[in-house]
């Protein structure tokens, strides 16, 4: 949410609008009470609206596709590398780029998949079976800022 486009500064304003409009009727309303509570009640409903509304907003206009992926197993040392490129098919700028990969040791016949896979088999195997796993999972999140993009390219 680095980068705002034209509908969030739209919203900014309807927010800081309304805003305004209920913090007025609140404190007309309660001359001589305490308006503390309604107050603080308007705030955080206001923000938890604009957090809303924002998240819409750029999950709705930042749109982009990994393309071109290629991925290299190296079965020697068990590495691997993903290779693509990001496109932006939006029509607003986009800041930054998250991509998610997610390792798991899950064999597909457990996840239900169709596909073949590599399992590795040991002729020790059959002495010490076990036969429940446990799943280990790993997750890596790879960002991609524009900034780093521009100065890396100089």
């Amino acid at each position: 949410m680095t980068y705002f486009t034209l509908f969030h500064w739209i919203a900014i304003v309807i927010i800081a609008l309304f805003f305004s409009l209920i913090l007025w009727l609140t404190i007309r309303k309660n001359e001589g009470k305490s308006s503390l509570a309604p107050i603080l009640a308007n705030l955080f409903i206001t923000v938890l609206f604009t957090s809303f509304i924002f998240y819409a907003l750029d999950k709705y206009t930042k749109v982009a596709r990994l393309e071109n992926m290629v991925q290299k197993k190296v079965l020697i040392n068990e590495s691997f590398s993903i290779s693509g490129q990001i496109r932006n098919i939006g029509q607003f700028e986009i800041a930054k780029c998250t991509l998610e990969v997610k390792i798991f040791n899950a064999s597909l016949e457990r996840i239900g998949a169709n596909s073949a896979i590599f399992v590795p088999k040991s002729a020790l195997q059959n002495l010490f079976k076990r036969e429940n796993n446990p799943i280990i999972e790993t997750t890596k999140k790879i960002c991609y800022c524009r900034e780093f993009a521009q100065r890396r390219d100089t």
